[in-house]
């Protein structure tokens, strides 16, 4: 029997050791302002390319502000350093139809916005990089 209740134990000490362990990335808090120009940036779709791991991304407010997000589930970004990129995502269904020629009107998307995707828009032409090693409340991505 002490065999037994020893084997046990060894099996449930074994397991507590395995649920203990790293978890995946280590992934943090991360907010922060777009700008250009020195103005905020409004709908501003922001992706976040870690140099390994999952990208985070983060869509800008009416004030250019941000909460990065890692997941559906997990507000954040990878410590590590991250290119990053901008996109244009209408928040009127409108202005996407607009925007993919499928209806006609102005799009809202704004001349600094057109200026920035012609700048930082391209994946394969980043030139804006942040290096995340910590809890980020205040990031300013500063554009001109």
């Amino acid at each position: 029997m002490n065999k037994l209740k020893f084997l046990a134990s060894s099996i449930f000490m074994g397991l507590l050791a395995i649920g203990c362990g790293n978890k995946g990335p280590f992934v943090v808090p991360v907010s922060g302002t777009v700008t250009y120009s020195g103005k905020p940036v409004p709908n501003l779709f922001i992706n976040f390319e870690p140099e390994s791991g999952r990208p985070s991304w983060a869509v800008s407010d009416e004030q250019g502000k941000f909460v990065a997000k890692y997941d559906s589930t997990q507000d954040g970004m990878v410590t590590a350093k991250h290119k990053v990129w901008f996109q244009w995502r209408p928040r009127d269904p409108k202005d996407q139809m607009i925007e993919q020629g499928f209806a006609t009107g102005k799009s809202s998307k704004s001349a600094e916005v057109k200026e920035i995707l012609k700048k930082y828009g391209d994946r394969e032409k980043i030139e804006v990089f942040v290096e995340i090693k910590q809890a980020t409340p205040n990031l300013e991505i500063k554009l001109d």
